[in-house]
């Protein structure tokens, strides 16, 4: 081994360490996360179930953000309660402790340096010949010989490291500027696996002592908290509380983690632990062990003290309503249509954010005389789905209140047509959110025939809406003619593609389980097309013109 200190190996095996925990999230991830959203959704019924929870889905899949961010996705979508989120969050800060286990049991305690390339090689094959379960299985195992890989490199270059630099300079240092440096490392990195990993070679090597290897691994307990503060920064008051829970916990925890960190670690060698690799991922775990025995009996109490912060108030997403009065019929009657235009562009925006990524924007306009905000920076389409629908129960409370008023026959049949176009935009919307997850799934799976079927799906969408944007607000009003042939039009591309499905269930190309999705997803497109030229119709043509058109002959 050259005894000359090499930067770039310690780099190119931190980086090749933390591509492969990447590559082995994923793995795991596709492999099981699924399964372990439901285990966070069904079986968090009490904290104590939601810290087991938290704990088990961290510890097997490897990643206390990835648990942090799904928790944070539950609570924004009103899936999980604060108080069951709290108790995951807790047990998540554990689960997360096996990494150093695992690392130093398979990493130091254990030659391995000649299993990692067979490990490579049989897994990378395995990932790119199949394309299925059995090819994410062989993405583990190579995670896994790279993350060995990686390790070894690490190893190598911080153990000769004392031949190049006096380490005893270290010992200036104080346990609080280890603790610093745990925290800002596991910040910038994303990863307190990644920090514990420095953390055990320094030691390993002799680097740095037991105490202060302790102090840095406290502070990239510290350090993770940021993922979840930025993944609830965008979001709502449930999200923020979520994320004040996880820095509230880690940080009470790791400081009494710090000023008891001598005693700790005395208890740890009296119970016979004298490694010191060992007895660093043994006080690892033990002081989150810890935080979750003092903090779960007061998770309702944390709950509620957390349900009274981040309170706003409740924002209006109507734009127009407010400059005018349901008693004034005339001007009460132009705010509901020019509401109506902005609730039905709210539409087409969300409809379009349905597939990842997005239906890019056609050329023209849209046949109404508003738009939404297009910037993909800010879009988050359940947020903006929910946003949709309180736009329309605001829109139709308005309008609610205008048809009491009295009101000439065309007013009320100009209202009465205004709400149509409102019902029939939201279900739009409503038909593409029931399938979002079908798509999504089908775009996932590894196979081909399904992503496929997406870009088919894609495809008639695209068109669909091209067709619609060519109609454009600046030009002359949308004819009788045109909607007939859009209609048409749509009918013909969910016809081919139902077609398509059909013929594919009878070569066998396509699982029974499959069938029924595939046939649901092309429907609701259809229904959701249908529904926004509806939608248009209503808002565009007289009541005679829209009825005429209601009463055209559908598809033979």
């Amino acid at each position: 081994m050259d005894n000359h200190f090499d930067a770039w190996q310690l780099v190119g095996g931190l980086g090749l360490f933390l591509f492969a925990m990447h590559q082995l999230e994923r793995a795991l991830r596709e492999l099981a996360g699924r399964s372990f959203r439901k285990l966070l959704q069904r079986h968090t019924g009490n904290p104590f179930k939601a810290a087991l929870a938290g704990t088990v889905t961290t510890g097997i899949l490897q990643s206390s953000s990835l648990v942090g961010l799904m928790v944070l996705a539950f609570v924004g979508a009103g899936l999980m309660t604060l108080q069951n989120a709290l108790g995951v969050i807790f047990g998540a800060n554990l689960g997360t402790t096996l990494t150093g286990w695992v690392v130093t049991t398979l990493g130091f305690k254990l030659d391995l340096d000649g299993l990692a390339l067979p490990l490579v090689g049989i897994g990378s094959l395995t990932f790119v010949i199949t394309q299925n379960k059995v090819g994410q299985f062989g993405r583990v195992l190579a995670s896994l010989g790279l993350l060995l890989l990686g390790l070894s490199f690490m190893k190598d270059s911080v153990a000769s490291l004392p031949n190049s630099i006096d380490i005893s300079q270290l010992a200036n240092y104080s346990a609080w500027q280890f603790l610093m440096f745990g925290t800002i490392v596991a910040a910038v990195i994303q990863s307190s696996s990644a920090t514990m990993l420095i953390t055990l070679t320094a030691l390993s090597s002799g680097v740095i002592d037991l105490p202060s290897a302790a102090a840095v691994a406290i502070g990239a307990d510290l350090g993770t908290t940021t993922t979840v503060m930025l993944g609830a920064a965008q979001g709502g008051g449930g999200k923020k509380r979520v994320a004040l829970a996880h820095l509230v916990f880690n940080l009470t925890t790791d400081i009494l983690a710090f000023l008891l960190r001598v005693p700790l670690l005395a208890l740890i060698s009296a119970v016979g632990v004298h490694d010191p690799l060992f007895a660093l991922v043994a006080f690892h775990s033990l002081f989150n062990l810890m935080g979750v025995i003092l903090f779960l009996p007061f998770t309702g109490v944390l709950a509620k003290f957390l349900s009274e912060r981040f309170a706003t108030l409740e924002t209006q997403e109507a734009r127009y309503l407010d400059e005018s009065t349901p008693q004034v019929s005339d001007a009460a009657l132009v705010a509901v249509e020019a509401e109506t235009s902005h609730l039905i562009a709210r539409v087409v925006q969300v409809n379009r954010y349905v597939f990842s990524p997005p239906l890019s924007t056609p050329p023209g306009e849209l046949p109404i005389a508003h738009t939404a905000n297009d910037d993909p920076e800010e879009f988050e389409f359940d947020s903006a789905y929910r946003g949709t629908k309180k736009l329309e129960g605001e829109l139709l409370s308005f309008a609610i209140k205008v048809q009491a008023e009295p009101m000439d026959p065309a007013q009320s049949r100009r209202l009465g047509q205004l709400m149509s176009a409102m019902r029939h935009a939201v279900h739009s919307a409503k038909s593409l959110r029931d399938v979002r997850h079908d798509l999504q799934e089908f775009e996932d799976s590894p196979k081909r025939q399904l992503n496929t079927y997406v870009e088919h799906f894609r495809s008639a969408m695209n068109s669909f809406y091209a067709d619609l944007y060519r109609f454009g607000a600046s030009s002359a009003p949308a004819i009788f003619r045109d909607f007939a042939e859009l209609i048409g039009r749509t009918h013909e591309w969910h016809g081919r593609l139902h077609q398509e499905v059909v013929a594919d269930i009878s070569a066998g190309r396509i699982g029974e389980h499959e069938i029924s999705s595939l046939l649901n997803v092309n429907r609701e497109l259809l229904n959701s097309n249908l529904a926004l030229i509806a939608a248009l119709q209503e808002y565009h043509l007289d009541p005679a013109a829209s009825e005429a058109l209601n009463q055209l002959p559908g598809p033979s």
